[in-house]
């Protein structure tokens, strides 16, 4: 089983001795209850999807409303663990690893919300997938923004957060916008390899939960050999979020924005934006939660995302 080495927690710390953020959340997750994410065994699968391998899992009962879960970066649809059996009580959910992210085929050709956009397209169609209620935090909210903007989409509802296409000023910490703005830093973050990108993320982006053995091997057999390749998503990324940002009063659909309330990496201010010019939105904040809301506050994420789908957006 992978774990993060000492190699890892190093550069990692190194990191974040340089990130300012880091005092806010190192305070705050003192202050916290901490937890280790419960060991639930996602039905995880990989199956071919419009010429690509993709890596999905899918429970619940077969007649109930459909959620789509989205996978976070570096993570996995694993990091959704903590809410999975709330989440599969009264929903049927299909959570997908999206190409390029988690266990799924991909390279840096992948890495733009276009492109993500696209795959979303073809999956969805490839799976008939029809009234979907789609969550998409992370990586996944600039995928599934594209996807409702540039393609007939099959949504009913969509859930985002923690990800970029927010108009207003665009708040990140002090280590995306490094390697939003500079190659060297996509190049060495992509040297480093996958452990200290994850490492880091797991201490900055995280307040409560603390990922548990088999995520994090998970997340590191991942993502190990193709860092270089996914940091690629970071590269022109203030011009891709003005792209959205500026489209996003043209989504229609009824749309959730929720966002942590301590998230340093996407600033919670980013939400109230987006909330602001979406014609049909709804904001929630949620308490003592960062980057990773959905597994600092996994009891609160499944009632907020069950009660949405049963409310239909409402």
């Amino acid at each position: 089983m992978k774990k993060l080495n000492l190699y890892d927690q190093i550069n990692a710390t190194s990191l974040l001795l340089v990130s300012p953020e880091w005092r806010k959340v190192k305070t705050a997750r003192k202050a916290a209850a901490s937890f280790e994410t419960p060991d639930v065994t996602l039905p995880v699968e990989t199956r071919t999807i419009a010429g690509r391998t993709v890596r999905l899992a899918e429970a619940g009962p077969p007649e109930a409303p459909l959620v789509v879960l989205l996978s976070p970066f570096p993570e996995s649809i694993l990091s959704f663990a903590g809410s999975w059996k709330a989440l599969t009580k009264n929903c049927r959910v299909l959570a997908i690893d999206l190409p390029g992210f988690g266990a799924s085929e991909g390279d840096r050709k992948d890495m733009s919300p276009s492109a993500q956009g696209a795959h979303l397209a073809a999956i969805f169609d490839e799976l008939d997938l029809q009234d979907v209620h789609l969550v998409a935090p992370d990586v996944g909210m600039a995928a599934a923004l594209a996807y409702v903007l540039d393609h007939k989409h099959r949504l009913k509802t969509m859930a985002v957060g923690h990800g970029l296409g927010a108009p207003g000023p665009f708040k990140l910490a002090f280590m995306v916008n490094m390697l939003a703005k500079f190659g060297f830093m996509r190049f060495t973050t992509g040297l480093l390899g996958a452990g200290p990108l994850i490492a880091f993320t797991a201490k900055l982006g995280a307040i409560r939960h603390r990922a548990n053995a088999k995520q994090m091997d998970d997340y590191k057999r991942a993502y190990s050999g193709r860092s270089g390749e996914v940091v690629y998503w970071f590269k022109d990324f203030r011009a891709r979020a003005k792209q959205l940002s500026a489209r996003v009063k043209e989504i229609e659909i009824p749309t959730l924005v929720f966002w942590g309330e301590l998230d340093v990496l996407f600033h919670p201010s980013n939400a109230e934006y987006l909330h602001a010019a979406l014609p049909q939105s709804k904001l929630n904040i949620l308490p003592e939660a960062g980057h990773t809301s959905w597994a600092d506050q996994p009891e609160l994420f499944a009632d907020m995302i069950t009660d949405w789908v049963k409310s239909a957006g409402k």
